[in-house]
């Protein structure tokens, strides 16, 4: 577990390896944290050497190297300073991202079909859809977004929220998708069911601007379309969807919710 969290902060399997060994043994040279990890000389001495640069040990010599952990405290106050260092240099980019963006070769263009894989790449995908300019249109299983990702997904809602993106989303009905739909108006959503047995649905597909992103949370991957004439076409098909949903909510007595600026 401690180890997991140490990973989870930025440190690779191995580091967080050596930097628990370390706490475990106290002041050690290479010989004995290598002894402890069961790694090799070489290798301790490279990762203690990152831990040393990133401040998670210190050193003194006396004939040899010896390495001291930084006690749990101070690693807390590094990370806090990584964190205000990391938004500052967002904040910098961010002042200066028109100075890339006319430095950016005009012929350039972005690839018509992008590929994600593993769950950092899903989540990239999902990323992209917090930078559509219209509504987004989509199709999900509640059940298999909120399984795989139950941390990141309720960040996304309120993410997308504060950026003013509404939602409308076709869900097969479920207790779980009934739960998530009471929750629309908290969630800057608008949401209609269907029934389960018409739409065995266990991929998303998110339509937005002129993209299509179609998601297999399961399988870990995310592939996203650009182009018009296929997000044109997929909005079609979203609406006859859409119609179906609000027959069938209506027959099992739903209230529907309903936008009046906007229409698909």
């Amino acid at each position: 577990m401690l180890r997991k969290i140490l990973e989870d902060i930025g440190l690779k399997p191995n580091e967080a390896k050596v930097y628990l060994a370390c706490l475990k043994l106290g002041t050690q040279d290479v010989k004995m944290v290598a002894k402890e990890t069961g790694l090799s000389r070489y290798t301790a001495t490279m990762i203690l050497t990152n831990l040393l640069d990133r401040g998670f040990v210190s050193k003194f010599a006396r004939q040899k190297d010896f390495f001291t952990p930084e006690q749990p405290q101070v690693i807390i106050k590094i990370l806090e300073n990584s964190k205000y260092q990391l938004e500052e240099n967002i904040k910098a980019f961010q002042k200066v991202l028109p100075q890339f963006e006319d430095y950016m070769n005009p012929s350039f263009t972005k690839p018509e079909i992008a590929f994600y894989e593993a769950k950092e790449g899903v989540i990239a995908a999902y990323e992209d859809t917090l930078t559509s300019k219209t509504d987004i249109l989509a199709i999900a299983s509640v059940e298999d977004t909120e399984s795989v990702f139950p941390q990141y997904v309720p960040k996304y809602y309120k993410r997308r929220k504060a950026a003013g993106i509404l939602i409308r989303a076709i869900f097969p009905d479920s207790k779980m998708a009934r739960v998530r739909q009471a929750k629309d108006k908290d969630e800057l959503r608008i949401s209609r069911l269907v029934p389960k047995d018409l739409m065995k649905f266990h991929i998303e597909m998110n339509i937005y601007d002129d993209k299509v992103a179609y998601f297999s949370i399961k399988e870990k991957l995310a592939i996203i379309v650009k182009s018009s004439t296929i997000a044109d076409s997929m909005r079609d098909v979203f609406s006859m969807c859409w119609q179906v949903a609000e027959l069938y909510q209506e027959s099992i007595g739903l209230k529907l919710q309903t936008k009046k600026k906007k229409q698909i």
